[in-house]
């Protein structure tokens, strides 16, 4: 849950994982499976991808059909932490959580993810850098 969390949002997170389980454990590779956990992550990472590619392409659409083009966002909270993180893309933010939230070293981040260990450090260091940026941001008033 706290992974599906960071990556797919807070209000979207139980979704992510009863679909994540159930498409992974009616899978016929289930049976073969030799990480479960492992197994999972990726799962709950790859719904997530596919939600959010799902929410990209329906605000695409009500843009087009939108007599003006403009499709009312939603609304823009205050810039902290959590947001920040949610404006990462996927990988990034499942990196950062799998680092900082489960004390994961690369390798096993790299393991639960299935991408090198290169990936896991420029992954890192993108996620790192655009929040320093993000959160560094003075008020402009």
């Amino acid at each position: 849950m706290a992974l599906a969390s960071a990556v797919a949002g807070p209000s979207a997170a139980e979704e992510v994982v009863a679909a994540a389980t159930v498409r992974a454990m009616t899978s016929h590779a289930w049976t073969s499976v030799r990480d479960p956990g492992a197994y999972l992550t990726r799962a709950v990472v790859n719904e997530a991808h596919s939600r959010g590619r799902s929410e990209r392409r329906r605000l695409t659409r009500e843009a087009k059909s939108s007599p003006s083009g403009i499709v009312a966002a939603p609304h823009d909270p205050d810039l902290d932490v959590r947001t920040a993180l949610l404006g990462l893309p996927l990988r990034q933010r499942a990196v950062v959580f799998l680092t900082y939230w489960s004390d994961l070293p690369a390798a096993a981040v790299a393991d639960e993810l299935g991408i090198s260990e290169g990936s896991v450090h420029k992954h890192l260091a993108r996620a790192r850098a655009t929040l320093r940026d993000r959160l560094s941001m003075e008020d402009p008033s």
